[in-house]
């Protein structure tokens, strides 16, 4: 048994030599070149403001600052967007409470990110996920924002959510959502 499983290989070695064809008569050497390279993770730092005092006559200018930005692939960028606030149906709204009446007014924000529109949140014109700024590398870039109280200059000083009450404390906040996104 031991003889016939030897002489099968025997045949199937002999078999397989002449059917592969050698060139060693063409070739004096050959040569392969090995890489491998995987890149870097992106590396970034983004900051906002801690607190922003909005201006009840003026535009504010917003920044947002990137830095220690390192190994951005190609065609990509890092985004900052307005992941959410405090409103509803897509609105952002600065909220506040007069002590003497008790009487609670909302106040609309307008903003503008890096589509250069100005946007309320009304229905075509969502800010939510909207991008605010959006870096390569290192820098500095505003967003802009106003209470819509000036673009009712006509509501000044009367007791409607239109204008701004005097000695009412608004307050509103913005969460932001950070990601690397293909740049377009």
């Amino acid at each position: 048994m031991k003889k016939g499983i030897m002489t099968v290989a025997a045949g199937l070695m002999a078999g397989l030599m002449c059917v592969t064809p050698v060139f060693a008569a063409n070739t004096t050497s050959g040569h392969t070149d090995i890489t491998l390279f995987v890149p870097n993770d992106p590396v970034y730092t983004v900051t906002v403001p801690e607190t922003v005092a909005l201006s009840a006559t003026e535009h504010t200018q917003v920044p947002v600052t990137a830095s220690d930005v390192k190994y951005i692939p190609d065609g990509k960028k890092i985004s900052v967007t307005l992941e959410r606030g405090n409103g509803v149906y897509g609105r952002l709204y600065m909220t506040g409470t007069n002590e003497e009446t008790g009487k609670d007014y909302t106040m609309t924000l307008m903003i503008k990110g890096t589509e250069g529109e100005f946007k309320s949140g009304a229905l075509e014109k969502q800010i939510k996920g909207m991008e605010l700024a959006s870096f390569t590398e290192d820098g500095t870039m505003n967003y802009e924002m106003y209470p819509c109280s000036q673009d009712y200059p006509q509501y000044e000083g009367e007791d409607s959510n239109l204008a701004i009450q005097k000695g009412v404390q608004y307050s509103a906040y913005i969460d932001y959502g950070i990601a690397l996104v293909d740049a377009e």
